[in-house]
């Protein structure tokens, strides 16, 4: 059976400047794999080219066998994507934008279920509130209701805890585990080495442009992970 993504020697260079070279891995399906490596390690530019919003200077990413750009409207539909941007518009309230990304998955019974998202997200009784009124927490959570409301295959997730309050932190700790309980797949980038480890069922470590390390997380610490981002 394909792997769910497969990268084949993906290199990114910036001029002179070589950003990641020679990256090959496979991520399958129901897999949680936490990404980690130190700051300009290349992190957030490989998820931005695992999420088409970057092309690599060289290689292949194949979805389920077949060369990703000839499946990308398939693969758009099943991937969720946080990352440091919010994608959100400042103008318009917390109702408008879900119906906005609702609408373009197609989701049913919409007007209910944004109602029952801002419910959980805490950000009912903001409804109505521009969302460039809101502060950096009530922004990041209402990214995680676009997630659950356009209910993706895989989540790709880079530095998803920053800007979280306690209260929301424990409850998208408990969406990420349920979410991987029934069946999701996430590659997730992050600093936060021990709810990482809480969640991960594998570990790849990017250091100096490459995949260092690719290991399984039974019995692996947090002082490892940490050894190996000193090394």
């Amino acid at each position: 059976m394909s792997a769910l993504l497969s990268l084949d020697r993906v290199s990114k260079r910036f001029g002179y400047r070589t950003i990641l070279d020679n990256i090959c891995f496979s991520l399958n399906s129901g897999e949680f794999v936490m990404l980690i490596g130190n700051n300009g390690a290349g992190k957030s530019t490989l998820l931005r080219i695992i999420n088409s919003l970057m092309k690599p200077t060289r290689g292949t990413i194949s979805f389920r066998g077949t060369n990703q750009k000839e499946h990308l409207q398939e693969w758009l539909q099943i991937m969720g994507n946080l990352s440091h941007e919010s994608r959100l518009y400042g103008d318009l309230n917390s109702k408008d934008n879900l119906r906005i990304f609702g609408t373009l998955y197609g989701v049913k019974e919409l007007n209910f279920k944004i109602n029952n998202i801002l419910e959980q997200i805490d950000l009912a009784h903001v409804a109505q509130l521009p969302v460039r009124n809101f502060s950096s927490g009530m922004t990041k959570r209402l990214m995680i209701g676009r997630l659950m409301l356009c209910q993706p295959e895989i989540l790709i997730l880079d530095e998803p805890y920053t800007g979280l309050d306690q209260h929301t932190f424990r409850w998208f700790q408990h969406y990420l585990r349920e979410f991987h309980q029934q069946g999701g797949t996430v590659l997730m980038v992050t600093h936060q080495l021990e709810l990482g480890l809480e969640l991960a069922t594998r570990v790849l470590v990017l250091h100096q442009q490459s995949i260092r390390h690719d290991v399984s997380v039974a019995g692996l610490s947090v002082d490892q992970c940490s050894d190996w981002l000193e090394e």
